[in-house]
């Protein structure tokens, strides 16, 4: 469990790093894919440097050193966050593509249709960067990758015998297409457009449940005619929705109330606050407290939780929210099964 949380702990302190400012779900895939890929290019820029060194190709393995240094100063910029994150994961991208496509060049230069798995292998792996692209929103390098493949696959295909290439074009038909479904699937005009979904809220069961909140103890009759207005079908649905909030919320509930059981009610405001991404000056505004009362309290808190004085405290209560909230949940489905 320590070290499952000393890791989560590290993925959070990257996250972060590199996105300092904000941090979404596409940006989350970026950040995971960079870890990924970088560590994938770790392992095999080794292997590749035996490999030429066994063979003698001194032209492969000048190439191999080449990437390796431009991998290198790329990770320095990145980590150094000289460019924006986007644009190094892009660059990443960038990189290794045209290490494959130089070497599937290299490969047809010097073995000719010999080594037409080593090929093809290289143009499946990007048809994969190309997809993992665009799902992560990159879409002008998975354009690049797109028009760049045309002529790798066709330079590819035309040193490859009859019976492998009527096996071959099936495969690249379905990396063409996989880019294609990849952007219709991120496009959300043409996702979102005119969806029947039961479980969302129509328009007019948004107003009618707006209508019932702002409705008061005495006005009940005007519920009952209101609800009487609607079909069983948004009366049911109406209900679903809220009973799904309530569960959401009472979840949400057990979850912070398990992680602050130990603070008192001010220090449970502060923390709070904390997670609203409010500064300490906020904070004392809005509790009316001088700002080493405040700076006191986050002391105790911190001592509390058992937290170090170096672990960022908004961080450490997102964490401990998110894990208290999934055992909670858990906890929950097992007593229904």
């Amino acid at each position: 469990m320590k070290a499952k949380n000393k890791l989560w702990d590290w993925c959070l302190r990257l996250e972060h790093h590199l996105c300092p400012d904000y941090c979404g779900v596409v940006d989350r895939r970026r950040v995971i894919a960079f870890v990924l890929l970088t560590l994938i290019e770790i392992v095999i820029i080794p292997n590749n440097f035996l490999l030429f060194y066994i063979k003698d190709a001194w032209v492969g393995f000048s190439f191999n050193l080449t990437h390796t240094l431009a991998l290198a100063l790329l990770m320095y910029v990145v980590l150094k966050r000289k460019v924006v994150f986007k644009t190094g994961i892009s660059l990443l991208y960038i990189l290794v593509f045209v290490k494959l496509a130089i070497d599937s060049m290299l490969c047809l230069h010097y073995q000719g249709d010999r080594d037409n798995l080593s090929v093809m292998s290289n143009i499946f792996i990007m048809f994969i960067l190309a997809i993992t692209a665009q799902s992560q929103q990159l879409n002008r390098t998975t354009l690049g990758f797109a028009v760049a493949l045309l002529p790798v696959v066709a330079v590819a295909l035309s040193h490859t015998q009859i019976s492998v290439l009527l096996f071959s074009i099936k495969a690249v038909l379905v990396g063409f297409l996989m880019i294609l479904y990849v952007w219709i699937y991120n496009w959300e005009p043409v996702i979102t457009k005119e969806l029947r979904q039961p479980k969302q809220l129509r328009e007019e069961e948004k107003k009618a449940l707006h209508m019932l909140a702002d409705l008061k103890d005495e006005e009940k009759d005007m519920a009952v005619n209101l609800l009487s207005r609607l079909s069983p079908e948004q009366q049911q649905n109406i209900l679903d929705r809220a009973a799904e909030q309530l569960k959401t919320s009472e979840l949400s509930k057990k979850a912070w109330n398990l992680v602050c059981a130990d603070l008192t009610n001010s220090e449970k405001q502060i923390c709070q606050m904390v997670l609203e991404g409010k500064m300490l000056k906020e904070i004392c505004i809005e509790l009316n407290k001088s700002e080493s009362n405040i700076t006191s309290q986050r002391s105790h808190i911190r001592k509390k939780l058992n937290m170090d004085r170096k672990d960022d405290l908004k961080r450490e209560l997102e964490k401990r929210f998110y894990e208290a909230r999934y055992n909670v949940e858990s906890s929950c489905n097992n007593k229904k099964g």
